[in-house]
């Protein structure tokens, strides 16, 4: 994919509009992950062999999403399910030995997120990434399990937000 929604070369005339911003190049990236691809970032330099300032905003902004968040990427594989049942913008992966799901919410959830494709046990736990200590959550009414989200100001990430679930905690 590229960062210009109109070319793989680099334009003069391109205006900011143009571009993908952070949220859609973060949910492209997702997205693409939680089914099972891999992803190519396209960043076109001038002929001076220079990155435009747009380019290095949206290359520093990916990698500072994925520094908090690239756990849930990095060597993960998709999960039983690509997307959640209930919440909408939600995407899974989990780890190789599946013993971490890992749900990434695209939109902000509130102070409560029900995932409705997560089967819940006694043994589990939930984090997020950027955030300390174990989330409280409950069984939710229907299927599922809801989670109380921490405030904003807690939280490291800024554009998307990463639970996980520990499936069998030690």
């Amino acid at each position: 994919m590229t960062v210009d929604k109109h070319a793989w070369t680099y334009r003069r005339i391109a205006r900011l509009s143009d571009f993908l911003t952070r949220e859609e190049l973060i949910s492209t990236i997702v997205q693409m992950v939680a089914c099972g691809g891999n992803i190519l970032v396209n960043v076109e330099p001038t002929k001076e062999g220079t990155i435009a300032v747009i380019m290095e905003e949206r290359l520093l902004q990916m990698g500072a999403w994925l520094g908090i968040n690239g756990e849930a990427i990095y060597g993960s594989v998709p999960w039983t399910r690509q997307r959640d049942t209930v919440a909408k913008g939600v995407w899974y992966t989990t780890n190789k030995d599946k013993s971490k799901v890992y749900a990434m919410v695209l939109n902000w959830p509130g102070t409560k997120i029900t995932l409705g494709s997560i089967t819940s046990n006694s043994k589990m736990t939930v984090q997020m990434l950027g955030a300390s200590g174990d989330l409280q959550w409950r069984r939710a009414e229907g299927g599922g399990i809801e989670i109380s989200v921490p405030r904003p100001d807690e939280l490291k990430s800024r554009w998307a937000w990463t639970f996980v679930i520990n499936m069998s905690s030690e």
